[in-house]
Formats: C-alpha cells, structure tokens, sequence
C-alpha cells in the first residue's frame, strides 16, 4: 500500500500569504515613520466619507463641522484636516486603498487571522485573480455601505475587514456543504462541490449559524467595542457587512466552477 503524501500543517494559498505579507510590510513601514508622516498616511489613503459626502451634500458636511466646533474646537480641526488633506487625483483611491491600512497591531493580527482562516478556502476555489478582485469588491462595498450611513464622518475608515468579510461570505456558500473544505489530493483531485443557492444556504444549519452568528457578533462588537476596551477607535462594522454581502452576492461571478 502506498504511503499517501503528507500534508503541510500550513496549507495557505500564495496569494493569501502574498497578501499577508503586504499589509504586515506596510504596517512595519508605517511604525518607522514619524508620528506626523504616519498622519500623513492615514489622512491621504484612509477612507474619509466627508471627502465623498461634500461631493452629494455639501450644507450637511460644513453643519457637521459646525456642530463639532461648538463641542470641541480640536474635533473640527482635526475634520477639516482629513477634509483637505489629500489631493482630488488620490482620494478615488481611498475606497480601496484604506483596506491596506490598520489602526494598530492588534487590528492587523485579527485581520490577518480571519484571513488566512476565510481566505484560504475562498482562494483555492476561484483561483488568485479572481480571489483578489473579489477582495477589492469588498472593499468597496464596505466603503459604500460606510458612507452611506455616515455622509458627514470626517474620520477616517481603515482596515482590511471588509474585504475579508466579503471571504466570509463568499465562503458561506461553500465550506458547510459535503466536500467543501476539501484539499487538492495528489492522487484524485476532489471535486468541489457547487455554490449553495441561497435557499440552501439558509437551509443548511450550519451555514444558517455562520451567518447569524457573524452578523450578531460584528453588531455586538462595533457597538461595544469601545465600552469594553476592545478597541480604542471605534469599530466600522457597517463596512463589514457591506463586505459580507458583498462576497454572499458576488460569489457565483468570481466562482471558477460556477458552471458545474
């Protein structure tokens, strides 16, 4: 009987190890500059909804710094700051760009955990091309969703999060059925099973807890974080499931087996 080959602990895609190693790179980058050229960063790439908001409602914007100069003359010049930071040309690039970005270490270890967790699967299936511009579909859902419930916001959004709850869900419509985490077999490649509908998602128990649960959890946790000390900045969980719905939606386009 031949001994079957055996299988590295670490089973992580290429390009999820690529990508990992982009945003710990930046991050490492960004903690040897200054305080002040890292400011620099997070004003010009971070996702700032105001930038967008004074585009679709300017009076809402401007009453929105007013309102922040009456309760504290440091909150309305640090809005006025990411306002006008960055040049016209590079803020289209901040629905984007704000992924690669993170508030501090512990956002990024999470961040990387979830996708090197969430990724992997998503990656093996619709391939390295198609997993990337899945995760830019994220983003800028998340992006979207986040300026839509908050047009005036003159912080800036940043994280990887969106993106990678857009793995989640993508992922949601595969992982629980038969097979779907299964790994490429040296002797008999298996094959995947199809994307659930979402009847059969919704249907499949464990599937239908994922989703509760994520949803549940993001909620309790953007709404909490603060309060408990998870986060000293406050958690864009709308983005999240901007993301996530995203990547539910999404998935059958960017699916290299979607025909089957």
């Amino acid at each position: 009987m031949r001994e079957r080959a055996r299988e590295p602990i670490f089973n992580i895609p290429f390009v999820v190890v690529i990508l990992l190693a982009v945003l710990i790179l930046i991050h490492i980058a960004r903690a040897l500059l200054s305080p002040e050229a890292d400011v620099g960063i997070v004003a010009t790439y971070g996702f700032v909804p105001a930038r967008f908001g004074f585009l679709i409602d300017q009076r809402a914007v401007l009453d929105h710094l007013t309102q922040l100069a009456r309760e504290s003359e440091l909150d309305a010049q640090i809005g006025q700051f990411f306002l006008t930071y960055a040049p016209p040309n590079q803020v289209w690039m901040t629905p984007l760009s704000y992924a690669f970005l993170h508030g501090d270490k512990t956002h990024l270890i999470f961040n990387c955990v979830w996708l090197a967790a969430f990724g992997s699967p998503v990656a093996r299936r619709f391939g390295s091309a198609n997993f990337l511009l899945l995760g830019v579909a994220g983003a800028v859902a998340g992006a979207g969703v986040y300026l839509a419930l908050h047009l005036t916001e003159a912080t800036p959004m940043v994280g990887a999060s969106a993106a990678i709850s857009a793995y989640m869900g993508a992922a949601a419509r595969f992982v629980f059925q038969p097979g779907g985490f299964a790994r490429p077999d040296t002797d008999a490649p298996p094959e995947p099973p199809p994307l659930a509908s979402f009847r059969a998602m919704l249907a499949n128990r464990q599937a239908l807890a994922f989703v509760v649960f994520w949803f549940v959890s993001n909620l309790l946790v953007g709404l909490g974080a603060q309060s408990f000390g998870v986060s000293q900045a406050p958690i864009a969980w709308e983005a999240h499931i901007g993301g996530f719905l995203a990547g539910v939606l999404l998935a059958p386009l960017f699916d290299q087996r979607r025909k089957s």
